[in-house]
């Protein structure tokens, strides 16, 4: 196999790669990309019902006269979880429309130019080699003739003429063969980029994301780990209430054991105005 045949082995190999290996990966990556976007978006759907949950709670908290800011923590908890929530789903549709729709939408067109381009490129490269084949065909005649003739000599100058046209068209077949495969290493390496470009692109957004919410958890995460440090120890207003609880009843008169606790409304009442209101 001379280099020429070589070099074109390679640039056909090249081709072949490209249309039988990297398009069916990477239509399986775009195949999982989907999946693994259908799988994020099922927590968007989850985590509702936790915030929920949560804000739920807050809810109770908040009617305790123990726990009423552990309450406004809860909500505060929701409600930056849910702008986490918020940004992820913006992230999820720039992966969409970043990444997965232009990779397939890629991959539609590029089946077809690459079908197009490799049987250009054989076309071509079949008409040079031939171009080449029926010169050396020619050649072989002309020798023939000029060994059997009793003038050897008025063959030369055509001989001459044919070698050097042989070796033009090599050139040009070389040249050709090695341009070849310069472009389809080419085609390769822009598809390849591509992809690399897309995935930065996709993983900037989510850089972002993960900026933003470390930004929102830093902010406040230092707020409601103070909250809960003491779980044993009663607010000021709750120790109050406890206090008037355990010394009067709204008229003033002590609390025997058969009296039923005054209601939260009352305690506040009796925290606003004093007991002798």
């Amino acid at each position: 196999m001379s280099r020429s045949e070589e070099v074109n082995r390679l640039t056909e190999n090249v081709y072949r790669a490209i249309l039988d290996q990297f398009n069916p990966s990477l239509r399986n990556f775009v195949t999982m990309g989907k999946n693994y976007q259908k799988a994020l978006s099922g927590v968007t759907v989850a985590a509702k019902g936790y915030f929920d949950a949560l804000v739920k709670l807050g809810e109770l908290a908040s009617d305790s006269q123990g726990s009423k800011e552990l309450g406004d923590t809860l909500f505060q908890m929701a409600e930056v979880h849910r702008q986490i929530q918020v940004q992820l789903e913006e992230t999820l549709k720039l992966f969409q429309s970043e990444l997965l729709s232009q990779l397939e939408h890629k991959l539609e067109l590029d089946i077809k130019y690459l079908m197009a381009t490799l049987k250009k490129y054989q076309g071509e490269h079949r008409a040079k080699a031939e171009s080449i084949e029926k010169c050396q065909t020619e050649l072989k005649k002309l020798r023939k003739k000029c060994q059997s003739s009793k003038n050897p000599q008025k063959y030369g100058d055509r001989e001459v003429q044919y070698v050097e046209i042989m070796s033009t068209k090599q050139s040009e077949l070389d040249r050709f063969v090695a341009e070849g495969y310069k472009a389809a290493l080419t085609e390769e390496r822009r598809r390849y980029s591509f992809l690399v470009d897309r995935q930065c692109a996709v993983s900037k957004h989510f850089s972002t994301y993960h900026t933003k919410v470390r930004e929102l958890l830093a902010a406040k995460l230092p707020v409601w780990q103070a909250s809960c440090t003491q779980p044993t120890r009663l607010p000021e207003r709750a120790l109050a209430l406890v206090k008037l609880t355990a010394n009067h009843l709204p008229g003033g008169t002590p609390i025997t054991v058969a009296d039923p606790l005054p209601s939260s409304k009352v305690l506040e009442e009796l925290l606003e105005h004093g007991p002798n209101h």
